[in-house]
């Protein structure tokens, strides 16, 4: 018997391909903006019957993982850049307690 765990053929639904040259600025609350896209029609697969007819479905999809990355990375990069405003505020409220700690007292409350 075949394993359970064989790989299955990829389904491919849609050939929206975003502009390659096209930058996804970022809006004011820090989110990013979808870029504008163009649609094409959608391939089925079993309707690929020739070289070229394939070399233009293959080119299609790497273009949207590449936009599908670009748009990841863009948001980690955001992501990062919050934590680390977060982090430098989170040292400078540390270094404040540290700083007006001489005048208070120097026991914690201990936790459970």
């Amino acid at each position: 018997p075949p394993p359970s765990s064989a790989a299955l053929p990829l389904k491919v639904t849609s050939a929206v391909s975003p502009s390659k040259t096209a930058s996804s600025p970022v809006s004011t609350n820090g989110a990013p903006t979808p870029a504008p896209t163009t649609t094409k029609p959608v391939v089925n697969t079993s309707d690929i019957s020739s070289p070229h007819e394939l070399t233009a479905f293959v080119e299609t999809l790497l273009e949207q993982l590449d936009a599908k990355f670009d748009d990841m990375s863009n948001q980690i990069l955001e992501r990062m850049n919050q934590m680390s405003t977060r982090v430098d505020a989170l040292e400078a409220s540390i270094q404040d307690i540290i700083n007006g700690d001489a005048t208070a007292p120097t026991s914690l409350p201990q936790s459970p």
